[in-house]
């Protein structure tokens, strides 16, 4: 696969030999980031089947230019399609085109190709009939969502907010003119409509399709559930993938005359920053999007950002790509990057998709600290949300180029054999002891290990070992003050974070209140994180008001405040009387914050600038 830029969207070219190619319109936002490795391997399959594919973000979407609160996104996605036809007729020669969307993408692909004519076969997989059901559906899920402790609900004059993505009014009011039953032209001569089946099938489509005179060949995508949970699950059953690449290479028109072009570098220029998609590692099979000022280069330590969990690597909610643009404009470089098994890039072997927590994830981000250091980056700070915090972590105790870490709601702090997101849901493994504690002092919890029962027994397990764990943390904490000496074991972390501190590694530590992350923390660290407070060059931040991965966007922008007044922090001293001048010129900020402090919901206001 081969990236690709055009009209400011980021994509994939998946290259084949078959003269039919396919446009991959995958859905919006939160969807998207759930499936994202399964539809790369969906164009991957499209690819083996002989049939070229490009895949890509809509403007404004992923790693492509543009933001939610630009005006005209509904247009915009529409005219990303267009542009993404033209430019795979361009690259590949193909003799016809076919579009394949999912939920949204279904929607937007049929009315593009109801617009630009000469598409030949439409593929709608589980349609939102209509963009006004799709802005209903985005404002149930936001109300769904509980708010986390200190939280406002957002304004919704300023539109709909759910994980991490916003649809502004406007953008509302541009998606209630999307209809499929009201499409003015055939869209494709023949469609292939795989509805839900854990709903109804869309009332009228198929006979409205027909009715333009498109053939349409109607049926269920069986796994919709399995895909909408990808991330979670890992490797998933995606037979629905399989009926739409089988249908779609049925007979295949020869190739067209035109060979393929060989693509220039993407470079994606952008306000204050310029983007391009790099592969690196030993085998080229990792896949990052270096992020740089347009400026002038600075001796700053760069920025890389690892994935939040299974999420690729934008980020949750985009998050990585938000502060990383922010961030070149005050003169940081940054990398974000795919670990093996996730998004963009290569497994490590079959079966090892979106699995987390796993050791070998630590070579790939120090092969990032590698292409980092090749392009002038001495230094670097990395950046993890989650399970990308115990990456980061890792990543400075293995190697001194690391000088900087940013770690934000931890799960672990260790490394292992890799797990899914859903199996660490199931193994609760961020619950709080004090739970267990608590039902442990009931005569009947012990009447019912006596018992033998199982559940109990386990219970009553977990508690001598979190114990155990944290007597040794504590007998290793005075070892290392008596002999100068670290111990091993689960209860050692604090001992790391103090090694870091002496070889002058900066760390920031941030906890949402009352995230599902405390209780390991307390396990680790000691209640309310005692072992590490007087830490040098450790700053711990309890941040109110924000969500487990920072997708309400005041916690984001509140967080992205706290980021910049850290790294300007750690930069030498005339660095950052430089960068204080070109923050504060604007206004940006809430003043640096003590190393164990509150950051609270609301902005403080800011009376004068950082010395």
């Amino acid at each position: 696969m081969m990236p690709i830029e055009f009209d400011g969207c980021f994509g994939w070219l998946h290259p084949a030999s078959g003269g039919r190619g396919v446009v991959l319109c995958g859905p919006h936002a939160t969807e998207e980031l759930i499936l994202h490795r399964a539809w790369r391997d969906f164009a991957e399959t499209l690819a083996a089947s002989g049939l070229p594919t490009l895949r890509f973000d809509y403007h404004g979407m992923g790693d492509s230019a543009g933001g939610d609160e630009d005006p005209g996104r509904v247009r915009a996605w529409i005219d990303s399609v267009r542009a993404a036809v033209k430019r795979l007729r361009a690259e590949t020669g193909v003799a016809e085109v076919t579009l394949v969307g999912l939920r949204l993408g279904a929607t937007l692909a049929a009315s593009a190709a109801a617009e630009i004519g000469g598409v030949d076969r439409l593929v709608l997989m589980a349609p939102c009939v209509s963009g006004k059901a799709f802005a209903r559906e985005t404002r149930a899920l936001a109300r769904m969502i509980p708010l986390p402790e200190g939280a406002r609900q957002p304004d919704p004059a300023k539109g709909i907010e759910a994980a991490g993505f916003l649809l502004t009014p406007e953008t509302v009011e541009a998606l209630n003119g999307l209809d499929l039953l009201a499409l003015p032209h055939r869209p494709a001569p023949r469609v292939l409509l795989l509805n839900r089946p854990d709903a109804p099938a869309p009332a009228g489509l198929a006979q409205r399709l027909r009715d333009l005179g498109a053939e349409v060949e109607e049926d269920t995508l069986p796994d919709f559930a399995a895909l909408m949970r990808a991330t979670e699950c890992g490797p998933a059953s995606r037979s629905g993938f399989e009926r739409v690449a089988s249908w779609l290479a049925e007979a295949m028109p020869l190739a067209g005359s035109a060979p393929m072009v060989t693509a220039a570098e993407p470079v994606l220029e952008l306000p204050g920053a310029v983007e391009r998609p790099v592969l690196f590692g030993p085998d080229g099979g990792l896949f990052g999007v270096y992020c740089a000022p347009s400026g002038a280069a600075t001796a700053r330590p760069a920025l890389l950002f690892v994935n939040s969990g299974a999420t690729h690597h934008v980020g949750s909610g985009r998050a990585w790509v938000v502060i990383a643009r922010r961030l070149a404009a005050l003169g940081f470089s940054s990398l974000r990057i795919d670990v093996s098994g996730l998004g963009d890039s290569a497994g490590r072997t079959a079966g090892c998709d979106n699995l987390i927590y796993h050791r070998g994830s630590l070579g790939d981000v120090l092969a990032a600290v590698d292409w980092l250091e090749s392009r002038g980056h001495s230094r670097c700070t990395v950046v993890g949300l989650c399970a990308g915090g115990a990456l980061a972590l890792n990543a400075a105790l293995a190697d001194p180029r690391v000088t900087g870490q940013v770690v934000i709601n931890p799960g672990r702090f260790f490394l292992g054999a890799g797990i899914t997101t859903e199996d660490i849901k199931k193994a609760a493994l961020h619950k709080d002891a004090g739970g267990y504690l608590r039902q442990l002092t009931r005569p009947g919890a012990w009447k019912a290990v006596l018992r033998a029962d199982r559940r109990a027994a386990g219970i009553a397990r977990s508690l001598l070992i979190r114990a155990a764990w944290r007597t040794a943390g504590a007998v290793g904490d005075a070892a290392a003050r008596l002999f100068g000496r670290e111990t091993s074991g689960p209860g050692n972390v604090p001992q790391r974070f103090r090694r870091l501190a002496a070889r002058g590694v900066d760390t920031l530590l941030v906890y949402s209140r009352g995230d599902v992350t405390l209780g390991e923390r307390d396990l680790r660290l000691g209640p309310d994180a005692e072992r590490v407070r007087d830490v040098p060059r450790l700053r711990l931040v309890m941040l109110d008001g924000a969500d487990h991965s920072l997708t309400l966007r005041s916690a984001r922008e509140r967080f992205m405040d706290l980021l910049e007044e850290h790294l300007l922090q750690s930069q030498p001293a005339e660095e950052r009387s430089r960068a204080a001048d070109a923050t504060w010129s604007g206004g940006g900020g809430c003043g640096i914050l003590d190393r164990q402090s509150t950051l609270p919901s609301a902005p403080r206001p800011c009376a004068s600038p950082p010395s």
